[in-house]
Formats: C-alpha cells, sequence, structure tokens
C-alpha cells in the first residue's frame, strides 16, 4: 500500500480565472502604486485609503518613480464640487518650502473682490486689483510696452491685442504696425522715457513713408494700411472708451514682483467683451520676463482661474503657447481652471489644443454625462473614470476626483483643515452659518516682508 501511495504528486489546485473588478473584490488589500512621497499632502486615495501626495516639480525630477513629461495641471469640473478649495489648499501647503512662488489670476469673487482676497489678507498680502474704465486713483496699469518685455515680444502683444478687437490683421496691416513700433520706440528713447500705446497710435495716424524692400510707401498709403490698428489703438487710448487706463500709460508703481504670493483680481474686469483676453494677452508676457528670473532655484506657478479667456482666443493662445512650452526651462508649473471642455472649439484653435496636451496632471470633478463624455473622449479616459465623472453623489461627490498623472489614475479625495476650511469656503452666501466649535489648527506664515 505504502509503495502505491509514495509515487502520487502533491495535489494542485487547479487556476482560478476571473475579471479584475472580481479580483480587487476577492484581495481589497491590494492597490494601486502611490506616486512619489515626496510632496505635499493633497488627501486620500478612495480605493487603498492611502495618502495622496502630490508635487509637480518633484514628479518631473529624474529621480521621481515615475517621471512626468510637464509640471502643467489641468483642472476641469462643475461649480461647487471643490476646484477653487484644492488650488487654495495647494498654494497654502506648497508655500512653507521656501524656494515656491505662485501667482495668481483671480477671475471670481463677490462684494467687489476676488476669492483669494482672505488668503491674501491672511498673508498679509495686498492683491493687485485692475479696474475696468480707467477710473481715477484706483486700480494698476501694465504696459504691454513695458522695457523688461523684449522687442520682438512686445510687437507680438501689439498684434494679438489689435487682432482679438479689430479680428485678423492683413500683412499690410501688420507692416504698418512693425513700422508704427519701430517708431513710436525711436521717439520714446529720444525723448527719454518709456514707450506708451499712444505713441503707436499717433505712428500710425501720423506715419512717415516706409521701404518695403525697394518699394517705397508712401504717408497715406501707410495711414490705410494701418487703419484696422489705428482704430484699435484708439480703444485703448481714448478717454471716452471703456478699456482707457488698463494699458495706455507706464506700468503701475510699486507692483511687488519678488513677493512669493502675488493675486492679481481682476473681478472688476466684465468677463464678456474684450478687457479680459486682452488683459491675458499682455499679462502672460509681462510676467514671462518681469516675474520669471532666469537662473535661480525658485520654482513657480501660475494659476488661471476662467482659463477659457486664454483657450478660446487664438491670439491670446498663441502667447501662452510658447510660455507654456518652455516651462521646464523657466521652472514654471501653469495650471488652467475650467468648467467645461466642451464649450472650448479645440479642434479649430491649435494653440490652445496645444496648452491641453502639455499639461501632464489632470483633475477632473464632477461632470455632467454629456461633458463627461467630451472629457473622456478628448483626454482618453478610461471607462471607470467616465462613469465615476458622472457620480456626483458618491464617487466624485463634492471634494473628491479624478486624478490623472502621467500613466497613473486615482480616485482622490481632498481633505482640508479647520482652518484652511474657512479660508477656502466659497458658498457662505448660499449656506447656513454654523457654530464655530473648533480652534483654529495650523497656523498660516504670513508673507509680510521682514516677518519669520
Amino acid at each position: 500500500m505504502l509503495e502505491l501511495i509514495r509515487p502520487q504528486s502533491q495535489t494542485r489546485r487547479r487556476a482560478l480565472r476571473t475579471t479584475t473588478a472580481t479580483a480587487s473584490g476577492l484581495y481589497p488589500a491590494v492597490g494601486a502604486p502611490s506616486s512619489d512621497p515626496r510632496g505635499v499632502i493633497i488627501g486620500r486615495e478612495i480605493y487603498s485609503g492611502k495618502a495622496y501626495i502630490y508635487d509637480p516639480f518633484v514628479l518631473y525630477d529624474p529621480s521621481a518613480r515615475e517621471r512626468l513629461p510637464s509640471g502643467h495641471v489641468l483642472v476641469l469640473g462643475k461649480s461647487g464640487f471643490g476646484k477653487s478649495s484644492l488650488e487654495k489648499c495647494y498654494v497654502l501647503r506648497q508655500l512653507r518650502f521656501r524656494d515656491r512662488s505662485f501667482c495668481i489670476l483671480d477671475a471670481q469673487g463677490e462684494d467687489g473682490v476676488g476669492e483669494w482676497d482672505s488668503i491674501a489678507r491672511a498673508l498679509g498680502v495686498t492683491p493687485v486689483r485692475l479696474i475696468y474704465g480707467g477710473e481715477e486713483g484706483e486700480g494698476v496699469r501694465l504696459n504691454p510696452l513695458d522695457p523688461r518685455i523684449p522687442s520682438q515680444y512686445q510687437f507680438k502683444i501689439l498684434c494679438s491685442m489689435v487682432e482679438i478687437i479689430a479680428g485678423p490683421l492683413t500683412s499690410e496691416s501688420e507692416f504698418a504696425l512693425s513700422n508704427a513700433h519701430t517708431s513710436a520706440q525711436g521717439r520714446a528713447g529720444r525723448e527719454n522715457r518709456v514707450a506708451v500705446l499712444s505713441d503707436i497710435h499717433d505712428a500710425l495716424t501720423n506715419p512717415e513713408p516706409a521701404m518695403l524692400g525697394k518699394r517705397q510707401v508712401g504717408a497715406e498709403q501707410m495711414v490705410a494700411w494701418g487703419q484696422p490698428a489705428s482704430l484699435a489703438m484708439d480703444q485703448l487710448c481714448s478717454q471716452t472708451r471703456d478699456l482707457a487706463g488698463l494699458f495706455n500709460g507706464p506700468t503701475t508703481l510699486g507692483i511687488d514682483l519678488d513677493a512669493r504670493l502675488i493675486v492679481f483680481d481682476l473681478t472688476r474686469l466684465p468677463r464678456e467683451g474684450e478687457a479680459m483676453p486682452l488683459l491675458m494677452s499682455v499679462i502672460g508676457p509681462w510676467l514671462r520676463y518681469a516675474w520669471i528670473q532666469t537662473g535661480d532655484s525658485t520654482k513657480r506657478t501660475l494659476i488661471v482661474e476662467e482659463a477659457w479667456h486664454i483657450l478660446s482666443h487664438r491670439p491670446v493662445a498663441r502667447l501662452f503657447e510658447e510660455f507654456v512650452r518652455y516651462g521646464r526651462r523657466l521652472g514654471l508649473s501653469f495650471w488652467a481652471i475650467l468648467h467645461h471642455l466642451g464649450d472650448l472649439m479645440v479642434d479649430e484653435a491649435p494653440e490652445a489644443a496645444a496648452i491641453l496636451k502639455l499639461t501632464a496632471t489632470r483633475v477632473l470633478y464632477h461632470m455632467d454625462k454629456a461633458e463627461a463624455d467630451v472629457t473622456a473622449d478628448y483626454l482618453q479616459l478610461p471607462d471607470w473614470a467616465r462613469e465615476a465623472l458622472t457620480d456626483g453623489a458618491s464617487r466624485c461627490s463634492p471634494g473628491r476626483a479624478v486624478w490623472q498623472v502621467g500613466n497613473r489614475m486615482h480616485l482622490v479625495e481632498h481633505i482640508r483643515s479647520h482652518t484652511e476650511n474657512a479660508l477656502t469656503n466659497t458658498n457662505r452666501k448660499m449656506t447656513e452659518v454654523a457654530a464655530n466649535t473648533q480652534t483654529p489648527d495650523a497656523p498660516l506664515m504670513t508673507m509680510r516682508k521682514g516677518a519669520t
């Protein structure tokens, strides 16, 4: 009998074939691999319960577990689900690192101030407020001909501003504008001052003959060629126009571009019309050369609220595309905050499509089904992410979002401290006032100069 038993092989179990969905239920302790542990804590991963940590500069470093191709971020989703809270908490937490600097283009708010006003005041920062209509004694001015911006980039800004107001430029109009720019710079140099848009307007309406190759173009023909640009300049320079005061004149003194947190309050500018895209066409290159200092070790982040003002206007997108494309050389992380991707005609604006494709991180909050389908198709999201985006009651309830960081995707819950909750709450007017029974935690670090 023993001889019959000994030759038998060990009992083997048949392989169990199952689906990934079933396996995740059978083995709940197995979670997706985490990202790099260096950075700031965002919250927790929903399925694994692990802390979710993120820093685009760390993830771009070659030593990261999975290197990102860029540090740019796209944030999408309906209002009220946590986009603003995320970006504000991220800034507050990143400011504890000494080599971080932030610039915020704050386009939303209430009671005449932006959403970032409470955070700015708590940190001792005075927002830079831009005023529509050129009211005396209020607001600031940004000069697109500021000497800190290279001359060739000044001309690109001028072309974009004219296109926003008057439509695409013809070759003749661009030639006239180029000569007016050269003439305005020469006039300002002789008078030992900074060139302003009024100099461009004067040079377009009273030009000198110019040489086009070996052909001389007379003054009358230069006036005709430059008429679209001169009419656009009139809207920017005339004191009777609404756009007066925003751009015509030297840049307002006192804008501290060395501060670690700069907030541009754009809430007094109309969201519709030409003022906002005009400002975006100026502020991008202006920050590129006046805010970013090449050669230093500071990591800078530019957060743009209502970024559709950039993506939906080709002249503006053209300028920002070059700005964003060289973000890795500049140590820049660009955050675009949007509500709906479907509202943008991305296929008709290759510059906007290029900016979106340069974002290596996508944070996606709850969306309606139609918008979720558009977003999932464009970003090539898996089916589970598409379904999660439409589930605003559970998987993508307020504070939860699908994070696509490079090739990894997680469902993440953003967790706020009591102090952060008080500073980032934008629903005060729509919610009941609750008694404050908790003591503030995680004290803020003031950004006032001379403070520790």
